[in-house]
């Protein structure tokens, strides 16, 4: 099993945001802390990240590929290089076609590993591969049209079909199933469902705000029920 994590210098819509600091530590360091004890690959563009990743003994950091870089750069370039740098690190790094690899975000400050290792047994229940998703009871419509219920018979809440949306928190997958669908995913794919404040992913200031309403709220409980009870 191998983590694969990409870790970008600069940020769009929120600018310096994996080096944001979130409850003392930068934005980025969260996930690696939490994977301090499985073998992790970083993919960067950073110096800082570079250098950070000297210290630790379970992470193999490396510099991004230009061609990866100029990808990005390119306005006329309308698709994510991240596909092309996972193929590169299978590449690389994995001899195994079955091994198990998982692409967490360091935007997802607040999943756990627990979670995610949970997420890869429905590799051994018939599922190629595995993403984050979340679950939503809401009246949902589509281009105007009701996407979860029939408008002519309004139900409860409580019993429309869930909206699934996809998360960024992790996708699971086999080399072998990658190079074959140059995807994350495939049509037997399995969306595993997670919940506040693992799923919370930071793309903007707003997100990052909820970031650290999270820290505060925790913070607070903490101080009243101690550690082990302030997640309950």
């Amino acid at each position: 099993m191998k983590f694969f994590i990409i870790i970008k210098e600069e940020s769009e819509r929120l600018p310096n945001k994996n080096f944001l600091n979130l409850n003392g530590i930068p934005l980025y360091k969260h996930l690696l802390n939490e994977l301090e004890s499985v073998d992790v690959y970083v993919d960067t563009d950073s110096d800082r990240i570079i250098d950070e990743c000297k210290t630790l003994t379970n992470v193999i950091c490396y510099k991004r590929d230009l061609r990866f870089i100029e990808m990005e750069n390119n306005i006329d370039f309308e698709v994510s290089p991240v596909l092309f740098m996972i193929e590169n690190f299978l590449n690389k790094f994995v001899t195994d076609d079955d091994e198990i690899i998982i692409t967490p975000h360091v935007t997802s400050p607040f999943i756990k590993l627990k979670t995610i290792l949970k997420a890869t047994e429905m590799l051994t229940k018939g599922y190629d591969t595995v993403c984050a998703c979340t679950e939503h009871k809401e009246f949902t419509y589509f281009k105007g049209q009701p996407v979860n219920f029939n408008s002519e018979v309004v139900p409860k809440t409580q019993d429309l079909e869930p909206v699934v949306m996809g998360n960024g928190a992790f996708f699971i997958f086999t080399k072998k199933v990658f190079m074959k669908n140059k995807n994350r995913t495939d049509e037997n794919n399995y969306f595993y469902p997670i919940q506040a404040p693992e799923s919370i992913e930071i793309d903007d200031l707003e997100d990052f705000k909820l970031a650290e309403l999270y820290v505060l709220r925790n913070s607070f409980y903490e101080s009243i029920f101690g550690r082990d009870n302030a997640n309950s």
